[in-house]
């Protein structure tokens, strides 16, 4: 098996569970770190078009902007029966890519975890699948397999469905939570002394934030390349406009109307509050021990 970016985050991630399979595995990387390979305990690919050649299994780690690029150069050398493979946040492109590029008798699957780099484990995580129609018939189950023997929850879904869902699941999300980042940095607000007052879900909401911020700036802008999520993005601000125009206004009975459409059409909202609860009461019991500890 050959991973191509394997020695960045989310590469060395599947490189670790790949090698835990019993894989013989090889990575590569263009910053030629050998370092990490070797602590891996994997082998450093350095004639990377042969060893696509030679590989049972070609997974693309690279990022979103230089993924259509890698397969149009690479996988056409790949042999019959072998599986290609991408770990990119966007499918329709890459996935339009393999199928047009790898050669009759390669196998196509796109997949996405739907977690970071720093999770040590795939237990209690998704996993998103995205098989090429009529062209994953023997490594899909086989993928799956191991994905679940690890605890992970497998979903599978066309490259057009998935890229609908990660409009709002992804780019949305991340636009929100960047989006009160930047409203913090314009209000110069401080953000350190406001933990001294914070409600549970303000502490919480604040280290979401800061989670997202932490990361790669190249990798969130690429999700925001989706090309669902332009629609996305002008629905919330239009309708972050219009709560603000009620918020503005003399009475409550827009701003309420509002919110009361919105928990009708995101029914079980019971249920959030109860699951919520429980989040906040382990970060308050999580707050406690430290305090006693100090």
């Amino acid at each position: 098996m050959l991973i191509i970016g394997g020695t960045g985050g989310t590469g060395s991630q599947f490189a670790r569970f790949f090698k835990s399979k019993g894989f013989d595995l090889t990575v590569w990387g263009p910053s030629k770190k050998v370092d990490v390979a070797e602590r891996m305990g994997v082998r450093f690919a350095h004639d990377i078009k042969e060893e696509t050649k030679l590989s049972d299994i070609v997974l693309l780690s690279v990022p979103i902007e230089r993924t259509v690029e890698v397969i149009e150069e690479l996988c056409p050398g790949m042999e019959q029966g072998s599986l290609l493979m991408d770990v990119t946040s966007l499918k329709t492109k890459p996935m339009e890519a393999m199928v047009r590029c790898a050669p009759p008798g390669v196998e196509v699957l796109g997949t996405h975890p739907m977690f970071g780099p720093t999770m040590t484990t795939f237990r209690g995580q998704t996993v998103i699948l995205t098989p090429a129609e009529g062209r994953c018939k023997r490594w899909l189950p086989i993928i799956r397999s191991m994905l679940e023997e690890d605890g992970a929850r497998v979903e599978i879904l066309s490259s057009e469905e998935h890229d609908e869902m990660m409009a709002v699941v992804q780019a949305l999300t991340h636009f929100a939570y960047i989006g009160i980042g930047s409203t913090l940095k314009a209000l110069d607000f401080d953000v350190s002394r406001s933990r001294r007052f914070v409600s549970p879900v303000y502490d919480i909401m604040l280290d979401f934030v800061g989670r997202i911020l932490d990361q790669s700036p190249e990798l969130y802008a690429s999700i925001q390349k989706n090309p669902r999520a332009d629609t996305v993005r002008r629905t919330f601000i239009d309708e972050c406009k219009r709560l603000c125009q009620e918020a503005e206004s003399e009475g409550f009975e827009g701003f309420e109307r509002i919110m009361k459409e919105a928990a009708e059409h995101f029914g079980e909202t019971h249920q959030a509050l109860e699951r919520s609860d429980g989040l906040i009461n382990g970060r308050i019991g999580y707050q406690s021990k430290g305090l006693n500890k100090g």
